[in-house]
């Protein structure tokens, strides 16, 4: 009775943890071009690249945002959903 070895496989991540991953890579994503501008500001690069690493900056900066309201915002959402759903089974 040879059975075949079962693969080794890693449970799949609650989606909470995808949310926090993206977190995670949206800020090193935002704290790296941040590096890059204070970086290019202090070895003096010319005014073309500085306006790339700024507009970079502010880009990134903008996408941490979003993608911190879209990630908080949905946990906000189903937790005032679910607040409500106990509030009106309580006033029946």
């Amino acid at each position: 009775m040879n059975a075949a070895p079962e693969p080794l496989s890693t449970p799949p991540a609650s989606p909470s943890h995808r949310r926090t991953r993206w977190l995670y890579l949206g800020a090193a994503v935002c704290v790296t071009a941040w590096l890059a501008l204070g970086t290019g500001l202090a070895i003096g690069v010319g005014r073309t690249a500085l306006i790339v690493l700024t507009t970079a900056a502010a880009l990134t900066t903008e996408g941490m945002i979003w993608l911190t309201a879209l990630v908080l915002g949905v946990n906000v959402y189903s937790a005032r959903r679910q607040l409500w759903q106990k509030l009106r089974q309580r006033l029946r």
